[in-house]
């Protein structure tokens, strides 16, 4: 039986459900079970889950934390954690690194590694053959190098992504890593209802 990977990038999923979606809160064990139902329904042979993989940071933290800071990365701390407790799902962190203020003196904070670690895992288990089908939901076009190298090993690639156009009327993922995909999903509301977390994991 073919086996699929599920790749979540973090930051992603936050701004599409924040900015796209009202603010609907995602459980992530049923985002894994939908995702997986989805490539099952469309592929010919059946498909087991191999494992969902989470990619994120913690919260960026000074060498003199408010209180409020100490308290939401014990928030994303606790979050990660139930997270990684779920069957078949692994928590891969990267790092905020603090970049400077902007024009307005509003700090400004990038993610480090997380682009990294989740293109290397895609193209691992791909050359391992571990895995016959990645489903990515994510839309940087960073991610095009690893999903080329998942497709010349023969893996197939489906791309979940945001909708075309953003509520700001920006597109919310690069139409590079959608053409690159070789099927694509694009997230609407009745997904994320059917992935709505009813209580906190953290």
């Amino acid at each position: 039986m073919a086996k699929l990977a599920v790749f979540l990038d973090g930051g992603y999923v936050d701004a599409l459900a924040r900015y796209q979606f009202e603010g609907v809160r995602v459980d992530y064990q049923r985002l894994g079970e939908e995702i997986h139902r989805r490539v099952a329904d469309d592929t010919a042979d059946p498909v087991d889950l191999l494992r969902a993989y989470y990619y994120d940071c913690l919260p960026y933290q000074s060498s003199t934390p408010t209180e409020q800071d100490r308290e939401r990365y014990r928030r994303k701390r606790n979050f990660l954690h139930s997270l990684s407790r779920l069957p078949r799902f692994q928590v891969r962190e990267g790092r905020l690194q603090y970049q400077g203020n902007d024009s307005f003196g509003r700090p400004i904070f990038q993610q480090k590694r997380v682009d990294l670690l989740l293109g290397l895992d895609i193209a691992l288990l791909s050359a391992k053959q571990q895995i016959g089908h990645v489903a990515l939901l994510a839309g940087d076009s960073d991610f095009i190098p690893a999903v080329a190298a998942a497709k010349r090993e023969g893996v197939s690639v489906w791309l979940f992504h945001g909708p075309w156009r953003g509520a700001d009327g920006n597109p919310t993922f690069s139409s590079d890593l959608w053409e690159e995909a070789d099927e694509r999903y694009e997230i609407d509301a009745a997904f994320m209802e059917a992935v709505r977390r009813v209580e906190d994991l953290a």
